[in-house]
């Protein structure tokens, strides 16, 4: 009980911490302080003009023998949902996020089915530039919520940070 509260104290003050160096350093069996995946965000377009779509690229490097949980969940394993949370910004969403089909992954962590992902996966999302918008370098930037297991441990539930920019010019 007192390792879990050290552990966590550690993560709450230092959260900078975990991800300072690359993510796969040092990774072990039930290392549970580095996160098993590598992030890329970024998109299609480094310019857009007033009403045009542009997409918003999310790259996922999971760890070999890793794996995270899907955007949707099988029922009654809603609680290990990874979500996307997008930050307030001036463009508007065009659907929901696109990306392979989730497997179903028999993990050995929590001893039941699950729908995850593995490997590399690219996730991605449209948005529209309204008209409204003033000509401007715009951020886009979010997190990425996820437990990852390799079929013996779970991480916590992780908050991993993303940010990209991209230019709004005059129709």
């Amino acid at each position: 009980m007192k390792r879990i509260f050290l552990i966590l104290f550690f993560l709450f003050l230092f959260p900078f911490l975990v991800i300072a160096e690359s993510p796969f350093v040092g990774l072990k069996g039930s290392n549970l302080f580095l996160p098993p995946i590598k992030l890329k965000v970024l998109t299609n377009k480094n310019i857009v003009s007033q009403g045009q779509e542009f997409k918003f690229h999310l790259s996922i490097l999971i760890k070999e023998g890793w794996h995270i949980y899907a955007l949707k969940s099988l029922h009654g394993n809603e609680f290990l949902t990874t979500q996307i949370l997008m930050d307030k910004n001036n463009f508007q969403e065009m659907g929901g996020w696109i990306g392979p089909d989730p497997i179903l992954i028999n993990d050995g962590a929590l001893g039941k089915l699950v729908k995850g992902y593995k490997g590399h996966i690219e996730l991605s999302k449209t948005y529209l530039v309204p008209i409204s918008v003033t000509p401007h370098m715009y951020s886009l930037s979010g997190n990425i919520v996820f437990r990852a297991c390799d079929n013996q441990t779970c991480t916590l539930p992780r908050k991993f940070p993303f940010h990209t920019k991209i230019k709004v010019v005059e129709n």
